[in-house]
Formats: C-alpha cells, sequence, structure tokens
C-alpha cells in the first residue's frame, strides 16, 4: 500500500513485495530471491556469460549484505509493528513504522547502485535499445489502456484487487469498511494521470541516463533518478508525493482503527509469523 511514485527499477524487492503480499513462503521465496534476479535481469537484457557472472557476484554480494544487515531490522520491525497493530493506530505511529519502511529501502538502494552500475556499464548499445524499447511499449500500454477503459470498470476492478489484499492482511472486509476501500480505490484513480506522466518522464529520463551509461557521472545521476526521481521536471511531482503520503498516512489510521478483534488478531498472527520467519533468518534457520 505504498504510493506510487517510489516504484522505482528495483528488480529484487518484487520478491520480497511477494512476501508481503501473497502470503508465499518467506524462507523458500526469499532464498529463490538472487536466482530469480538473475534470472529477470537476463530476460531484459539477453547478457552475455561474462555479464551473467558479474551479474551473479554482484547480486550475491547484495544478498549477503542483505541477509547480514537488513533481515535482523525486518524481524524487529515487524515484531514492533504487530504490537503496534493490537490497538488502533494515530497517523503518528503509522508514520514512524512507514519511515522505518522507507529507510529500509534507502539503505538497500545505497547498497544496489554501485553495482546496477557496474553491470551497466557493460551493456551494449543494442541490449539498451531492446530493454528501452520493452520500457516504453509497456508506457504507451498503459496510458491507453488508462485512456480507453471507463471510469467505472476501473473502479470496479480496483475495488475488487483491493478487497483481495485486504482479506489476505485482515481475514475479512466487512461491510462497514466499503466506504474506506471506496475512498482509497478513488484517492488512486485521482493520482493516476499525474502518476503517468510521471512515469513517462522517469522512463524518458532512464533512457537518455543509459545512453550516457560511460560518462564519469553516471553513478551520481542514477542515484539522484532513483531515490530522487519525483524531483523531475523542476519537481513538480513532489507536492503528489507528499500528498499521497499524507492520504496513506490518514487512511492506514483510519483503517486501523475500523479492525474489529478478530480482523485486529488475524493482522497481528500474520505480522508475528513474518517477524519470526526473518529472525530465524537470520539464525541461518
Amino acid at each position: 500500500m505504498t504510493h506510487p511514485w517510489r516504484k522505482k527499477t528495483r528488480v529484487w524487492l518484487a520478491g520480497l513485495a511477494c512476501l508481503l503480499l501473497v502470503g508465499c513462503s518467506t524462507r523458500v521465496i526469499y532464498y529463490w530471491l538472487d536466482v530469480g534476479i538473475v534470472w529477470q535481469l537476463d530476460d531484459y537484457f539477453s547478457l552475455s556469460s561474462s555479464q551473467k557472472r558479474l551479474l551473479d557476484q554482484e547480486v550475491k554480494g547484495l544478498m549477503s549484505w542483505h541477509r547480514q544487515h537488513e533481515l535482523p531490522r525486518y524481524a524487529k520491525d515487524l515484531a514492533a509493528l504487530s504490537r503496534a497493530v493490537a490497538s488502533p493506530m494515530t497517523p503518528a505511529q503509522v508514520s514512524r513504522h512507514l519511515d522505518a519502511t522507507q529507510q529500509s529501502l534507502t539503505r538497500t538502494l545505497e547498497n544496489t547502485i554501485p553495482r546496477a552500475v557496474r553491470l551497466a556499464r557493460t551493456l551494449t548499445d543494442a541490449q539498451v535499445d531492446a530493454f528501452m524499447k520493452d520500457r516504453l511499449a509497456r508506457q504507451q500500454e498503459r496510458e491507453q489502456d488508462f485512456a480507453k477503459d471507463p471510469k467505472e470498470k476501473v473502479l470496479r476492478e480496483s475495488t475488487e484487487k483491493m478487497n483481495k489484499r485486504l482479506v489476505f492482511w485482515i481475514g475479512e472486509v466487512k461491510p462497514a469498511q466499503a466506504p474506506l476501500v471506496a475512498r482509497w480505490v478513488e484517492w488512486q484513480y485521482e493520482m493516476m494521470p499525474p502518476w503517468i506522466e510521471y512515469q513517462r518522464a522517469w522512463v524518458g529520463e532512464l533512457d537518455q541516463l543509459l545512453r550516457q551509461r560511460a560518462s564519469s557521472d553516471f553513478e551520481q545521476r542514477l542515484t539522484k533518478l532513483l531515490a530522487e526521481g519525483d524531483g523531475l521536471m523542476d519537481g513538480r511531482f513532489t507536492g503528489y508525493t507528499e500528498q499521497s503520503r499524507q492520504r496513506t498516512v490518514q487512511w492506514l489510521s483510519d483503517l486501523s482503527g475500523s479492525l474489529d478483534l478478530k480482523q485486529r488478531a488475524h493482522l497481528y498472527s500474520l505480522l508475528k509469523g513474518y517477524a519470526s520467519d526473518f529472525e530465524q533468518m537470520t539464525q541461518g534457520k
């Protein structure tokens, strides 16, 4: 339930999202992340054997660092969150936990970018051309889909998806919580046009940057694009980022306050289980 502005090209995070959104076996998914990343990037770029060796080395280094430094934090943060959700959470409490998540993503990004730069410098023009052609085609498809689909259809499908996510997290969506779901879905629809515009600008910036991957400031510019991408186009998207965060914090607080004892127990148990899984993984289990 994070706002869309931070959905950057962090391929490895797709696996962690799977852990938290679809209930996969935590350890199974985590221990296969390195393989999944290599497969995904090879699919994107059709890597040579030497590039695959470099990628494998970098991914193994990233995952080793992540297991040592981030998994203990995950266990601690999720344990704290499980205790917090036992009672209705204030916006300030929600904000603190979101900050912890963002800090973890930032640390991981800082460790990932130098590795990504080393790989990017080995890419050929043909590999970059193929990758960007695919990215631009996907962007165009998103824009066309949004333009052609009636609002009623988009809201209906988004409501169904949101209800499914909530069922996973809280076990059941009560009729009294339908207005909360409707509010979230309406917000997402409202944000879609500027988000699409932002994505178009961001992909364009990435295209230009990859064409200059041999430049001495490539790492610095890539870091800025990934970490501060909403500052594109004279910072016009930054306001949307803050607005989205404020809405998310308030909505999560309202949702927390709406939970009954059964829903709260379901969420507590789920988070406690994830915390336990990460704790065991820090011990090599």
